[in-house]
């Protein structure tokens, strides 16, 4: 008999009526059990790259593209590429915490944005 317990990483409440169903669908199927312990690497790989899916949608063309700092923890600095629609907003957001080192391969991401 399987158990059903509470997610370990859940979207929080607060945020969750700004997100589409849809991408809340995927992340809890596919993401929100993940264990916050050492997990086998492919396993992670193939539930993110599930995820990361929802982001290949036809999206509009961008028109502007610029690289930024916001302000991190301790005065550190926190470099970002902003990606930015033609015409009127608003518009959705897609954002990607890379978790260490630096990131100078942007263009690997840029789809997703």
């Amino acid at each position: 008999m399987a158990q059903h317990h509470e997610a370990l990483n859940p979207i929080h409440p607060s945020v969750l009526s700004s997100l589409d169903p849809t991408f809340v669908k995927l992340y809890n199927e596919h993401v929100a059990n993940i264990p916050n312990k050492p997990v086998d690497l492919n396993l992670l790989r193939s539930n993110y790259s599930v995820l990361y899916s929802y982001g290949t949608a036809p999206a509009p063309e961008v028109a502007k593209t610029w690289d930024t700092k916001i302000p991190g923890h301790q005065g550190a600095e926190i470099s970002m590429r902003m990606y930015e629609p033609a015409g009127p907003g608003p518009w959705p957001v897609h954002i990607d915490f890379h978790g260490g080192g630096k990131m100078p391969y942007y263009s690997l991401f840029s789809a997703a944005c």
